[in-house]
């Protein structure tokens, strides 16, 4: 049973671009840096943090 799981992921990953990842990965990194400094910014002005 795992055996035919593990065949079936390494069939997705095949078809998933390794551009794509990284590009995906790339955005989420800077989404997260996006709003981690607008939660800075908003707590500075409004005396939180």
């Amino acid at each position: 049973m795992l055996d035919n799981f593990n065949k079936n992921i390494k069939k997705i990953i095949k078809f998933i671009p390794e551009n794509f990842i990284n590009l995906t990965s790339k955005s989420a990194v800077y989404f997260g840096l996006a709003v981690y400094w607008c939660i800075i910014l908003t707590g500075t002005f409004l005396n939180i943090i």
